[in-house]
C-alpha cells in the first residue's frame, strides 16, 4: 500500500502542477521581475536559473530526478521513513514536484513560477509540494 500512496501523490502533484502552469500561461504573460506587487498575487515568471538549472543541463536533471526516484523507492522498500502514511505521501509529493519542474525545464527551457507572496521569491505548486513533502517526511521521523 505504501507504493500506491507515493505514486498517487507523485502523479497528482505533477499533474496539478502542470495544469496550473498551463492555466497561468494561457491567462497571464510573463512579467518583469522588478515591478512592485501586492502582498499576494499571481505573477507569471519564467525562471531560467533555477536551483540546479544553472549548474547542469537537461540530461543531467533527468538523471538526478531518476536517482531521486530510485532513492525514494529504496527508502520505501526498506521502511526507512517510518510506518505511518505521512512519509510515503511526503516522498511522493517531493518526487512529483521535482518531476513537474524537470518537465518544465525540458519542455519550455524554464520553470514557470506564478505564486507571489510577500518578500519571498515567486514559486509554483511543484515548489510548494517539495517543501510540504519534505516537511511530512520529517514529521514522520519523530
Amino acid at each position: 500500500m505504501i507504493w500506491l500512496e507515493s505514486m498517487l501523490a507523485a502523479v497528482l502533484v505533477a499533474a496539478g502542477d502542470q495544469l496550473s502552469k498551463a492555466v497561468v500561461l494561457s491567462r497571464w504573460s510573463p512579467a518583469a521581475a522588478t515591478a512592485p506587487r501586492p502582498f499576494v498575487a499571481i505573477r507569471c515568471m519564467l525562471n531560467r536559473h533555477g536551483a540546479l538549472g544553472r549548474f547542469v543541463g537537461a540530461r543531467a536533471l533527468v538523471v538526478l530526478w531518476a536517482a531521486a526516484v530510485a532513492a525514494a523507492a529504496l527508502a520505501l522498500a526498506y521502511g526507512l521513513p517510518g510506518h505511518d502514511v505521512l512519509a510515503p505521501i511526503g516522498i511522493g509529493a517531493v518526487i512529483g514536484g521535482a518531476g513537474g519542474n524537470v518537465l518544465d525545464r525540458l519542455r519550455r527551457g524554464a520553470i514557470v513560477d506564478f505564486i507571489a507572496i510577500g518578500p519571498w521569491p515567486v514559486f509554483n505548486l511543484a515548489d510548494a509540494a517539495i517543501v510540504a513533502g519534505a516537511g511530512l517526511v520529517l514529521i514522520s521521523l519523530r
